[in-house]
């Protein structure tokens, strides 16, 4: 990284900030030690709350035109391939930004219409159990009398509603009834109120309400379908309108990314300081792209310089990885970028953790859906960068699923064996004696579910591996650090003790495999023998040279001594470090065998057409579980063994990641860097 520091007129501030976004390899720092009175952060100006309100608004009328857009619909993310520059000078963004007005105009209209259609409508509705009563609803009555409108509900007899009124000393007139209530007119004495007020109240009486209609039910329900017929004509004529402002919708996609962009232009510029006339910009930059940046801010009258960082520094991180690692580099995201200045460990993580996922979950047909799911995805979807490199990964992984099923016999479980044995064979375990039931059955190496001990002793082995792995980086990284006797001292003992370890192996995992030895020949019996024999000693001249040589760059003898049998209480640590692997195998075996009942399951009562069907929904819904629930579990540990027994050994964390300000490319993007 280059530490850039820029010196320009303030007038040049937005030219320059949006020039940098274009180069995509610049992040901008808040300038620091503002000492100068003179010199203050520069903060956002009116054109930074328009072009907010600006964005707000078209973000607003896409989704509504979207509604009306007669293009093609788009499985993925589809990017418009644009100038935006000459977009702009077309005047192809004013044109956008009218059609993103009159969007938001037929749309308040449309609002206001569907308001007054639902209002008059309601009206209507109150208005259908009165079309009957020929007098205004809004009259209540004279000087000396009250006019009542309202209604009884459901349950309100009318032999004895009617004389109760009359007995109140109130005049009903029967309007209107239907299934759930009686719809009366009543008129009474106003000296009547009370008592008729309490009768009614027995019955559940519902006073009407029309307020503002001075007109007779009739006369004002025409008016009401006249109002829902002036609605609905508007709501058509609007709609008509947004299906011609819809045609706009590419344009008013790229001016969002336009405004977006000139959003993050201010926001950027808060992190610059400026005097009256002149501004200071700092960032950071990529070494090998600095001549670039160079060149692109000589069209300016300004002062540059890209300095080496200091160790007061905090320069941001950039992985740099060939296209199968830079695929990985979100798995190191997830736990933390290293340390600015130290290993970048994402090409050998990429391959262990590509052995590691495919040994966890070998199956050829899961790692073959996989493997489609997910490079068919990015070729379909167009996926953003970061989840096209996660799609990406798992596709690697997909085929790494794939070779080891081969290698171990996972083809979505037994299936195949299955297969043949219910149509072929029509017997359990005839398939697996036959040569190409056998290689599906036990691939070319063996079954991990037949064969769990030869299976834990592979993902051993294999953790020992990457074990060592992570010491050899840790060795080399200490070398070049000029720690050289520290380097080898703190490493090479514990190799001798694993080549003991490995010399003393052999005849133990023949002990657990063969039952009867004796069915071995003698020489290789006495060969094993030896062998355990001699990395036995070499086994404990491990320990004894962790214990002399651990401590020898310590200056004190009590220096030396603890740190000697500081290196012998770690042999705890690496032996836990060494079983975790076995999580390999337990993965493996869970993968596998609840691949087998799912196919197990399948055949019961597999018979005719209707058993055939739900065959087919057995087999592929539990497969699919199956694939799921592996695909979380295989992903964690996978990542675990990388971030706890591998990084363990020499990873240097901290480091801040690269984030280059950029510009908004959610609907399209340059054809070419104009940078």
């Amino acid at each position: 990284m280059k530490k850039l520091t820029v010196l320009a007129s303030r007038d040049d501030a937005d030219s320059i900030v949006q020039r940098l976004m274009n180069l995509r390899c610049v992040e901008l720092r808040p300038v620091k030690d503002l000492q100068n009175a003179a010199l203050v952060r520069m903060e956002s100006d009116s054109r930074h709350r328009q072009t907010e309100e600006r964005l707000t608004q078209i973000r607003r009328a896409m989704p509504i035109l979207a509604k009306y857009s007669t293009r093609k619909k788009r499985l993925g993310r589809f990017l418009h391939s644009v100038n935006r520059e000459e977009f702009i000078k077309a005047g192809k963004d004013r044109v956008a930004w009218d059609a993103v007005e009159d969007t938001l105009r037929v749309s308040a209209a449309i609002e206001d219409a569907t308001v007054a259609r639902t209002k008059a409508k309601n009206l209507l509705d109150s208005l259908a159990p009165w079309l009957e009563y020929d007098a205004p609803l809004s009259c209540s009555g004279t000087k000396t009398s009250v006019l009542l409108l309202g209604s009884c509900g459901e349950g309100v007899k009318e032999e004895v509603l009617l004389p109760a009124i009359e007995q109140a000393g109130a005049y009903a007139e029967i309007v209107s009834k239907d299934e759930k209530s009686i719809y009366l007119a009543l008129l009474c004495h106003r000296d009547q109120t009370e008592m008729l007020a309490r009768t009614l109240a027995e019955y559940g009486f519902v006073k009407a309400s029309f307020d503002g209609t001075d007109t007779t039910a009739q006369m004002a329900a025409d008016e009401a379908e006249r109002a829902i017929l002036a609605a609905e004509a508007e709501l058509l004529r609007c709609e008509e309108l947004l299906r011609e402002y819809a045609a706009f919708l590419d344009e008013i996609e790229i001016l969002c990314d336009i405004e977006a962009t000139n959003l993050e232009i201010y926001r950027q510029k808060r992190k610059l300081a400026a005097t009256r006339n002149c501004m200071i910009l700092t960032g950071w930059v990529p070494a090998h792209m600095q001549e670039r940046v160079a060149e692109a801010l000589s069209a300016f009258e300004c002062a540059c310089e890209m300095a080496d960082p200091t160790e007061d520094d905090d320069p941001p991180v950039l992985l740099r990885n060939n296209r199968f690692a830079s695929s990985f580099e979100w798995v190191i995201g997830m736990y933390s970028y290293p340390k600015y200045g130290t290993y970048d460990p994402t090409l050998v993580m990429s391959i262990f953790y590509f052995l590691v996922f495919g040994l966890m979950f070998a199956d050829v047909g899961y790692g073959l859906l996989l493997t489609i799911a997910c490079f068919g995805g990015i070729r379909l979807l167009n996926p953003k960068a970061g989840l096209r490199r996660m799609m990406a990964m798992f596709g690697y992984c997909g085929i790494s699923c794939m070779l080891m099923g081969v290698l171990f016999g996972g083809w979505f479980g037994n299936l195949p064996t299955a297969i043949m044995n219910s149509f072929i064979y029509h017997a359990e375990g005839v398939a697996e004696t036959t040569p190409l039931g056998s290689f599906f059955a036990n691939g070319l190496l063996f079954n991990p579910v037949n064969s769990s001990t030869a299976f834990l002793v592979l993902a051993l082995a294999f953790g020992e591996i990457h074990l060592i792995a992570g010491m050899a980086i840790g060795m080399i990284q200490t070398w070049k650090s000029g720690q050289r006797l520290d380097a080898i001292c703190s490493t090479v003992p514990y190799w001798i003790l694993f080549v003991g370890l490995d010399m003393m192996a052999p005849s133990a995992v023949v002990g657990m495999l063969v039952s009867d030895t004796s069915t071995l020949s003698p020489t290789l019996l006495q060969t094993l023998s030896t062998l355990s024999s001699v990395g036995l000693y070499v086994f404990f001249g491990g320990m004894a040279s962790i214990l002399l040589f651990k401590g020898l760059a310590k200056k004190s003898f009590t220096g030396w001594l603890v740190s000697g049998l500081g290196g012998l209480y770690s042999l705890i640590s690496y032996a836990s470090d060494l079983l975790s692997y076995s999580r390999i195998l337990a993965l493996g075996l869970v993968a596998s065998v609840i691949a087998q009942v799912v196919n197990m399951l399948t055949g019961v009562g597999a018979t005719g057409a209707l058993g055939f069907v739900a065959m087919l929904i057995v087999m592929i819904f539990g497969h699919v579980l199956n694939l799921a629930l592996n695909l979380l579990g295989t992903f964690v540990h996978a990542a675990r063994l990388q971030y706890i027994e591998f990084f363990g050994k020499f990873y240097e964390d901290g480091g801040d990641q690269f984030d280059p300000v950029l510009p908004a490319e959610e609907y399209s993007e340059e054809p070419a860097s104009n940078g």
